[in-house]
């Protein structure tokens, strides 16, 4: 006797996260909290929810709208545009494939789940779906990690602009209609090539392709490919440029200069702050004293938080001079730009202080590992304060101090003349000090 199941399709508004711009605007119109309402015009997704036998199980579509526009009683995107049209075209298109899927394992007479439901369906149309459409449905299920807290807007963000990259690519060539399966290395290192013609950078070209090879991996996991066309393709990306960072006696000044405008103070103080913590500018942004400051016993203040980028957990001893500009605004929370105001500001600052060097916020996280290196820290204490994702990512990322590392730590215990040194690399925070001390700013006493 064949089982006989029961299913239903239901289509659902799952809002995007909100922008940072958004968010400001969010909480000025609620007394500075952040209310998280559906408000008409906020964007989102999609999303299927397949239900068999009252389990459920959901699926991005790749469809987008707003909140206003979609209409969950009729099921359905309001308007009679041809844009919408066709997200109408395509949400019938899923509920019918659903159904074909559902009564072709009814046949079959096996036991049926939602899930395998949604990968009947699935398989065929990974066959015939084009390599963009399966990128919306990619980027559409990492809105929803966004919005779980799982994985940050940025990321998503940076998925759309690749997506765009892709899409006027297979314009430019005539193959918008190309699918997962034929994007192999050839074709990958073709858009390589397009992108260096653009103006962009070997290595930014490369990541970018190296995000396409993780799509097809998400359609193998999902079993929409049996293999991935990108297995082969391992980029050797070019050595980084030269470290840029702060020097002590650069610090001190940006530490003293009498800036006019309120607002660069301002920036000048967070841009120290990082370089004294290695916090990034979305982890300053989200940074609360209340809520990442954890006093310890011996009377030292230890900063923990989880950082936006990875998700790994950056774990910082608060040094003196990051707990005395931290002071200066209350103890809380820093007076963070956005990411565009705050680079901008950086570079007058530079300006100001005549520096040749291109300050970003970058910049701050690179001095503070300095800070740490030069002083003694061992590198895997270094890469845990700065919250990579394992030491190989410090190590690249320092390389060609490293070796100066190696050399001065090895002449405390040998001697300088031993080594044949004639000049020893002086502790940054000592050097720093000294300088400020002399330029009769002192530090703040506990």
């Amino acid at each position: 006797m064949k089982l006989r199941h029961h299913m239903r399709v239901r289509f659902w508004f799952r809002k995007a996260p909100l922008t940072l711009k958004e968010a400001k605007a969010n909480r000025a119109a609620h007394g500075g909290v952040l209310k998280d309402e559906a408000l008409p015009s906020r964007p989102g997704t999609i999303t299927a929810r397949v239900t068999v036998d009252g389990a459920d199980f959901d699926f991005a579509t790749g469809v987008y709208t707003t909140k206003g526009s979609w209409d969950a009683k009729a099921q359905e995107i309001r308007g009679r545009s041809a844009q919408v049209k066709a997200e109408k075209a395509t949400l019938e298109n899923i509920k019918a494939g659903l159904t074909n899927a559902f009564n072709d394992l009814q046949s079959e007479g096996v036991y049926i789940t939602p899930e395998r439901v949604v990968l009947q369906y699935q398989k065929p149309q990974a066959r015939q779906a084009a390599l963009i459409r399966v990128f919306d449905e990619f980027i559409a299920e990492r809105i929803q990690l966004a919005v779980r807290g799982q994985l940050s807007p940025e990321s998503v963000t940076a998925d759309r602009v690749r997506r765009g990259l892709l899409e006027n690519w297979l314009r430019d060539v005539g193959l918008l209609e190309i699918r997962p399966r034929e994007f192999r290395v050839v074709r990958a290192e073709q858009f390589v090539q397009w992108m260096r013609a653009q103006g962009r950078k070997k290595n930014y070209a490369l990541k970018v392709v190296q995000t396409y090879k993780m799509l097809l991996g998400w359609c193998v996991k999902r079993e929409l490919l049996e293999s991935n066309p990108l297995a082969e393709f391992r980029p050797r990306l070019d050595p980084p440029d030269d470290l840029v960072f702060l020097t002590p006696v650069e610090l001190v000044r940006l530490w003293n200069y009498p800036f006019a405008s309120p607002a660069l103070r301002r920036v000048a103080d967070c841009f120290a702050f990082a370089c004294f913590t290695g916090l990034a500018w979305r982890d300053l942004y989200e940074f609360r004293g209340s809520r990442h400051l954890l006093p310890q016993r011996d009377g030292s203040i230890r900063l923990v938080i989880q950082r936006q980028k990875t998700g790994t957990t950056a774990i910082v001893p608060l040094l003196k001079p990051a707990a005395d500009i931290l002071a200066r605004y209350g103890g809380e929370q820093l007076p963070v730009l956005s990411n565009q105001k705050f680079n901008s500001h950086l570079k007058q600052i530079a300006s100001m202080l005549g520096m040749e060097k291109h300050l970003t916020t970058h910049v701050g996280r690179k001095t503070a590992g300095m800070i740490l290196l030069q002083d003694g820290v061992p590198i895997t204490i270094v890469s845990r304060v700065l919250g990579h994702r394992s030491i190989t990512v410090t190590e690249k990322s320092y390389a060609q101090v490293l070796a100066e590392t190696v050399t001065n730590e090895m002449s405390k215990c040998l001697g300088a003349e031993t080594l044949g040194i004639k000049s020893v690399v002086r502790p940054f925070l000592q050097v720093f000090s000294e300088q400020l001390k002399e330029s009769g700013a002192l530090l703040k006493t506990a």
